[in-house]
């Protein structure tokens, strides 16, 4: 019995030993970085990963994402680059199935319509390793070519970075960026999450809510140099997406800021219907807007149960965070 339970022993830490050392042997081949690039037949990626490689090393890993043909994915594989073939829909979905397959220590991505100017993923990656920050988005609004950004866009995506920057307390200027790096301990926390079409919005959204620490770097953003973007077909659309999902992160990650913002408008028109009412009994001496009168009080009321709820609310969801990260 002694001599069985000692082989057995052995065997057990054989096996150990042999997972230390594949561990110890994966993780220092493991890359710096990777790149994943998602793609449709896109002509200036070939000139991208050049520029890649030379901005990042010889050592990067790129992954390219591409949803096409088998003859431009043959085009691909000549650049000597981990091709993978995309069967389902969605740009995030893309980038999901590439960081998955990446053994980079740093993650990152990038449009591969070569309107992003790459130096934001050596500043995002500096950054990312010097441990200010867990994700850095490539902040294009200050650098923008003439011509390259419709005005309905630009307007579009002030709007949902306020949202943003509002909702996670993060400072953002450009929610809709195609460029990101973050580390792999923040990817980990939300491998398994199926993404929804808000294209690097996902990534961001996910990222904050779970109390990661996003900020920008400044990059160049130009003209297309061909044909037009096959990856979203409507930026309405997708601005739509990337707002609804907005909304609904509000609803239940800070439920205080849409309940509480109602409460308070409703309760600021039931004191404005009050006043009408006060003044005109001030004035004639008589209380004759009954009606009024019960209108406002009913508006007060359901603003300030507006706005408890939203602070109950609240308050239950933060002790849930709390209780979720012990």
């Amino acid at each position: 019995m002694s001599r069985n339970w000692g082989e057995k022993g052995m065997r057990n830490l054989c096996a150990r030993v042999n997972k230390l050392f594949i561990r110890i042997c994966t993780e220092r081949m493991r890359p710096r970085i990777s790149v994943v690039i998602p793609t449709i037949e896109e002509r200036s990626i070939f000139g991208l990963v050049r520029d890649i490689r030379r901005l990042l090393g010889r050592g990067t890993e790129v992954i390219i994402v591409d949803k096409s043909s088998r003859k431009y994915r043959r085009r691909l594989g000549s650049l000597g680059v981990k091709v993978i073939a995309q069967r389902d829909r969605g740009v995030e979905n893309a980038i999901m199935m590439g960081l998955r397959a990446a053994n980079g220590e740093l993650l990152a991505s990038i449009d591969a319509d070569g309107t992003h100017g790459i130096s934001g993923l050596a500043s995002g990656a500096r950054i990312v390793e010097s441990g200010k920050a867990d994700m850095v988005l490539g902040n294009r609004m200050g650098s923008l070519e003439q011509g390259s950004m419709g005005a309905y866009i630009i307007i579009g995506n002030a709007f949902l970075s306020k949202l943003f920057s509002i909702l996670y307390r993060e400072r953002v200027h450009d929610v809709l960026t195609g460029l990101f790096v973050m580390k792999r301990e923040a990817f980990e926390s939300i491998r398994d999450e199926t993404p929804y079409r808000a294209g690097i919005s996902f990534f961001a959204i996910e990222l904050a809510r779970r109390g990661y620490r996003l900020k920008e770097v400044d990059i160049r953003y130009y003209k297309r140099k061909y044909g037009k973007s096959k990856l979203t077909r409507s930026k309405l659309a997708y601005g739509v997406n990337v707002a609804s999902h907005l909304i609904r992160q509000i609803r239940d990650y800070s439920p205080l800021l849409i309940f509480g913002g109602i409460g308070i408008v409703l309760a600021m028109i039931g004191l404005a219907v009050g006043a009408a009412v006060v003044v005109q009994f001030i004035q004639s001496g008589t209380f004759s807007l009954t009606g009024r009168a019960l209108f406002s009080f009913m508006l007060i009321v359901i603003g300030l149960l507006f706005f408890v709820s939203g602070l109950i609310l609240d308050i239950l969801i933060e002790i849930e965070r709390r209780l979720m990260r012990k």
